[in-house]
């Protein structure tokens, strides 16, 4: 079996949605001849929350070394709790470049060369964010002959949160420069939807669109293998349900004064709705500025974290399930890992997103969405008048179409994966004999 040194910040106990994609990789690697080694921080160190129920989606073979880090998030957190964001801005733009997570890069280049001799590496791998990590593609690749691919779970420097907070012209060039050398220096480039392909190619047109390979999030088939009972609660009511984070951009309040609107236009009955929000959301911000409306104190329930072993059950029980995507500049390359998780359960889709972005284009072939443009009060209403009907009716009904949602599969994915592995290991050992072959010749 070949190996690959699989370098990932977010891997379980760690929870989160970017978790699942090193998770599900890592799983079904075996299976298509490659044996992973996963390099992670140690979690102990790290401020985000913790899943353990994901460790069992990790093979008991699986080999899992951790390294140290400086977690700046620690500090934020005073500074956040003095209210003093600036302060965060100001280490995050002038000190911490890329990313607070800079500070891990000493300790984990340590590791990796402890790791490249014992296991005999074939290639390496790196997925962010974090971005700092990637930085190691310029170091590696002066250091070892090796392949190494990077993948991008999000946009780098056109990312959301760039696009909201824009750092000094001076961190921006400062970034883009490196991007680029990142970007054309790795042997191949991994996106997570053809957006962030398209994003980078229109920064760095020097890029060739064969140095990318798209390798979407997916969901796994065997997460919904067990068949859930009908829920015991709230039978008489339209539950719609909403799994994940709501953060920056992805402030429901045009939701909350839709709901508001229709309740008082009598067009939807507040005691037959129920919408139910799962994750480590803050109700601060999900309600600003909706904080004691009554309407939606009666209507909207916020649970905490859900462990991932329990999504498939929450979904199953749902009548309908709730995508958001707040509009701002390139939502439209924003696709969300539970989107697919949400397809596979088979469940009428609420997508309040951009009617014109890569989630639009992803869900329109599912038969399961009802789509409404973000920015479209209007829009929003119809489409959950729609459903309520339906739901009175008993007519809200679905066509999934299989075929293409089972395109999404994780261990597809990963034997597409596999694919880009075999041929860049390929490729890059062919360039090492070429070059070793040339020299050979110069010398003689």
């Amino acid at each position: 079996m070949k190996k690959v040194l699989y370098i990932v910040f977010y891997y379980p106990p760690i929870g989160g949605s970017g978790v699942h994609r090193g998770v599900k990789f890592t799983r079904y690697l075996p299976e298509f001849n490659w044996d992973s080694v996963v390099l992670t921080p140690d979690p102990k160190l790290i401020k985000q929350p913790k899943d353990y129920s994901l460790l069992n989606e990790v093979s008991p073979e699986q080999k899992i070394h951790h390294f140290f880090t400086l977690d700046a998030r620690w500090l934020f957190k005073i500074f956040w709790g003095l209210k003093l964001p600036q302060v965060v801005n100001w280490l995050n733009y002038h000190i911490f470049k890329p990313d607070a997570d800079i500070l891990a890069l000493p300790f984990l280049r340590f590791k990796i060369s402890q790791l490249i001799k014992k296991y005999k590496i074939d290639l390496i791998f790196i997925s962010g964010p974090p971005f700092s990590l990637m930085l190691n593609v310029l170091w590696l690749k002066k250091k070892y002959p090796l392949p190494v691919i990077v993948d991008f779970r999000d946009d780098w420097s056109m990312g959301q949160s760039r696009l909201d907070n824009p750092p000094p012209e001076s961190f921006r060039k400062y970034e883009v420069n490196l991007e680029h050398q990142v970007l054309s220096k790795a042997d191949k480039v991994i996106v997570a939807n053809e957006a962030i392909k398209n994003n980078f190619l229109s920064l760095h047109p020097d890029l060739s669109a064969e140095h990318f390979v798209v390798i979407t999030n997916g969901y796994d088939e065997k997460d919904f293998q067990k068949v859930f009972p009908p829920r015991e609660t709230e039978k008489d009511k339209l539950q719609i349900v909403y799994i994940g984070s709501l953060y920056g951009r992805r402030q429901p309040g045009i939701v909350w004064q839709v709901l508001i609107d229709l309740v008082e236009q009598r067009k939807i009955n507040p005691d037959k709705i129920s919408i139910h929000l799962y994750g480590p959301n803050y109700r601060s911000f999900v309600f600003n500025g909706f904080e004691n409306n009554k309407i939606l104190e009666k209507m909207v329930n916020l649970h905490p974290y859900l462990p991932h072993s329990q999504v498939p059950r929450v979904m199953s029980q749902a009548d309908v399930l709730w995508l958001f995507i707040g509009s701002g500049p390139k939502s439209d390359a924003i696709s969300t890992g539970k989107i697919f998780e949400y397809m596979r359960s088979g469940k009428p889709i609420w997508a309040v997103i951009n009617p014109q972005g890569i989630a639009a284009d992803i869900l329109k072939s599912s038969g399961l969405a009802f789509i409404a443009d973000n920015e479209n009060p209007d829009e929003i209403a119809s489409s959950l008048v729609n459903l309520y009907k339906n739901w009175q009716e008993g007519k809200l009904t679905v066509q999934p179409n299989w075929d293409y949602i089972h395109s999404f599969e994780r261990r597809r994915l990963t034997k597409k994966l596999a694919e880009v592995f075999e041929q860049t290991l390929t490729n890059v050992n062919n360039n090492n004999f070429y070059t070793s072959h040339q020299s050979l010749n110069g010398q003689s």
